[in-house]
């Protein structure tokens, strides 16, 4: 199970996270009135490499990263052809390590361009990091370390 490159980013409260983690299931499901419209192709684009993508959230009002989970479904439905409604479903909800809570822990996910020079020009890496004006309804960031090592930890040791 490998972690797409990217990631999504999105906020919420405290109490929509307790719930899930009272609840027992690590599963849950997100709403947002803004059309994750990317995100979801990013989703199709991740399941199509079979690849599984990460979903991190920022709790407010300090906007510290709390915890993350797996992208199971986003699906963005229309209403009056003006309003919009996304759902975002995961699961494996688990806590983001402290050490990492900071918003500034994550980088923006740098265009396809940027990206391509990187890999063709022998150029020095430029990457911005998440702030508060950026992760509002949601960021494309790159998959941090922690998610890699939370995955990594996660799988039986027969696999190795």
């Amino acid at each position: 199970m490998n972690p797409a490159a990217y990631c999504i980013v999105t906020v919420t409260d405290q109490r929509a996270l307790d719930s899930v983690h009272e609840a027992g299931s690590q599963r849950g499901s997100f709403r947002d009135r803004h059309p994750w419209l990317v995100a979801l192709e990013l989703l199709e684009k991740a399941q199509k490499a079979e690849e599984v993508m990460p979903l991190i959230f920022a709790v407010e009002p300090e906007l510290q990263l709390k915890d993350w989970a797996l992208v199971t479904d986003i699906d963005v439905a229309t209403y009056s052809g003006q309003a919009y409604e996304t759902r975002c479903s995961f699961e494996q909800l688990r806590p983001v390590n402290p050490i990492f809570e900071s918003l500034d822990s994550l980088m923006l996910l740098p265009s396809q361009e940027q990206l391509h020079r990187e890999a063709l020009e022998p150029i020095r890496k430029y990457r911005e990091h998440l702030d508060d004006i950026h992760v509002h309804p949601y960021a494309i960031c790159e998959t941090p370390a922690f998610v890699y090592a939370d995955l990594h930890a996660s799988l039986p040791h027969a696999m190795f």
